[in-house]
């Protein structure tokens, strides 16, 4: 019987490995699925964990700050994988307009995050999340927060509006993306 009150307790770290297990699980299925033709991909898994989130589950914060890190640290790896024997390739291949042209879009958000701040009174800490979000950049997401972390201390609750501006703008960019594609 203490095997289910331990998994049955947030403060645990069986919980959230079953938590997060879960969360990863029902989100790589509802990413599978077709919704008009079009799969979601990877981003069913953060679908699924904002349904979680609204239903009050919760993890321990200690072990969600490692598994964030060490998350995001997996992340930047597997895209450096995947992309970086065929970067300097595509440099020489016309590929350097193309790299402008997505920083280009990178310095036209920032403007516009900051024109959102300063004209239209949005906070910065929201303004950031808005930003990472709507260009699904979930590095970017963990830099601002950690730069908060940093700033105001880890147990403020500031640290967590920018995960929320990216919560509540991601699917936007991913829609966005994908009927550019569909576009195109």
């Amino acid at each position: 019987m203490s095997l289910f009150t331990t998994l049955l307790d947030p403060a645990s770290v069986p919980h959230t490995i079953v938590v997060l297990s879960l969360v990863a699980s029902l989100g790589l299925a509802l990413g599978h699925l077709k919704f008009f033709g079009v799969h979601i991909g990877i981003t069913g898994v953060l679908f699924t964990g904002l349904l979680f989130g609204h239903f009050g589950v919760t993890i321990d914060e200690h072990v969600l700050e490692f598994v964030r890190e060490f998350g995001l640290i997996l992340f930047v790896y597997a895209i450096g994988l995947q992309v970086g024997p065929g970067f300097f390739a595509s440099l020489r291949k016309g590929g350097l307009p193309f790299n402008l042209m997505a920083a280009g879009v990178v310095f036209l958000g920032v403007g516009m995050t900051l024109i959102a701040h300063f004209v239209g009174n949005v906070p910065i800490e929201s303004a950031v999340g808005v930003l990472s979000g709507a260009t699904t950049n979930t590095p970017s997401l963990g830099a601002a927060q950690q730069a908060l972390r940093d700033i105001v201390g880890p147990a403020s609750d500031v640290v967590k509006i920018p995960g929320l501006g990216y919560a509540v703008a991601y699917p936007f960019g991913v829609i966005g993306i994908i009927l550019a594609m569909l576009s195109i």
